[in-house]
């Protein structure tokens, strides 16, 4: 098969997933033929953003591998190269690409900042709006097929270089200070014992710990993204204590990841530091409950903690049991031999309580509980709230309003 009838198949293949194109250059970056079709990123415009330099000098230097291309705003290409007895014969960008869900939006607004026509501004927002964004993992896998595609030639993510056309701009120079950190290791150390325990004292060492230290010492001129920044810190610290302490790692990464995502959406210091008490508690609490019991083994508590992460989704004995790696009976006769209940039963009882919670403290319509709890309809969720509780669910709410 022939290069250009490879690329093509793997252009065929990465479009399955994400809209991407592709400009093929020679060894002296002359533009030989592209599949884009609009005026923006046509002409000179990788000379002119720097790119040609950047590529030319680094198959100059001897080098083969693929390159990550960054310009202004994250705006990424991969550039991949074919080479005949180590001379590059040609040079292949494939593109464009963001680096981050937020980066069009970031890219509309510097555009707002010049002088454009209404119809030019609406043309290069609407490309804009169809340019993929790729996880950066992925993005290196394509730049590793790319180059294999080209040369026959096996490597690995290591081997792909990112490179920024903007030149970096040296920072001030950070002076270190050997004292400014004293005791804090011991009492980071003693804060992760305690989160790992399920020890509620942790409260008294985190505050001991903004005694001595107001986080990570780097500091940008944003009170917000720096109190964020903390927040993340902590969230880190104590998801990785935690799953030492026994919780699992599935659950300890999955909210990682879900708090991680709510402390990005929190507009003011006030609404991260309640989401902070608000995530340590949560973490805490979940190792003092698998510390309550301790007769009952991992499996099982992993498999409560799963139930506990996804009770707005059906959850089924097989998927729990294909989880843990044994059968469903095995899994249901265990579950029960340790807890008392059928899986199924605690599936509801978590679910009821989980309701009570919501009728209580929000104003959410009894419908809306019912679907987002993976109730059937709203009529099973009335006779299962009323056989557990003794109460209707509107009885319930009209009780307990807080």
């Amino acid at each position: 098969m022939k290069t250009n009838e490879k690329l093509s198949f793997f252009m065929e293949l990465i479009n399955c997933n994400y809209d991407l194109h592709y400009w093929n250059y020679d060894a002296d970056f002359h533009l030989l033929e592209t599949d884009w079709t609009n005026d923006l990123f046509a002409g000179a415009f990788f000379d002119f953003i720097g790119f040609k330099d950047l590529i030319l000098k680094h198959l100059s230097n001897g080098n083969h591998h693929p390159l990550i291309l960054e310009a202004e705003s994250n705006l990424l290409w991969i550039a991949g190269f074919d080479f005949e007895r180590n001379i590059p014969c040609s040079i292949y960008l494939i593109g464009p690409i963001f680096s981050g869900r937020d980066t069009h939006l970031l890219l509309r607004k510097k555009l707002d900042t010049y002088e454009l026509s209404v119809s030019l501004r609406a043309n290069i927002h609407r490309i804009f709006e169809n340019i993929p964004t790729i996880p950066s993992n992925i993005l290196m896998q394509y730049a590793v097929m790319l180059h294999y595609c080209l040369n026959s030639e096996r490597i690995s993510i290591n081997d792909v270089t990112f490179i920024n056309s903007a030149p970096f701009e040296q920072p001030e120079p950070v002076s270190l200070s050997t004292n400014s950190h004293a005791g804090i290791w011991m009492n980071e150390q003693l804060l992760c014992k305690m989160f790992a325990d399920g020890d509620p004292r942790y409260k008294e060492a985190l505050q001991k710990s903004f005694s001595m230290s107001s986080g990570v010492k780097a500091d940008i001129g944003d009170a917000l993204r720096y109190h964020k920044n903390n927040c993340l810190v902590l969230l880190t610290l104590c998801s990785r204590a935690c799953i030492s302490g026994g919780l699992s790692p599935e659950i300890g990464y999955d909210l990682n990841d879900y708090y991680a995502q709510k402390i990005e959406y929190c507009k003011s210091m006030t609404d991260a530091s309640k989401l902070c008490a608000e995530m340590l508690d949560d973490y805490v609490s979940r190792v003092q409950e698998l510390k309550k019991n301790p007769s009952v083994s991992n499996l099982i508590r992993n498999a409560c903690e799963y139930i506990k992460s996804h009770l707005t989704e059906d959850i089924s004995i097989q998927e729990l049991a294909k989880r843990t790696g044994y059968t469903e009976y095995y899994f249901s006769h265990k579950f029960k031999k340790e807890l008392g209940c059928s899986v199924n039963e605690y599936i509801l009882n978590e679910k009821i309580e989980q309701a009570k919670l919501l009728l209580a403290g929000t104003t959410d319509s009894i419908q809306s509980i019912s679907d987002n709890l993976a109730f059937s309809n709203r009529s099973y969720f009335y006779t299962c709230f009323q056989k557990k509780t003794g109460v209707s669910p509107t009885e319930y709410r009209k009780l307990h309003k807080k």
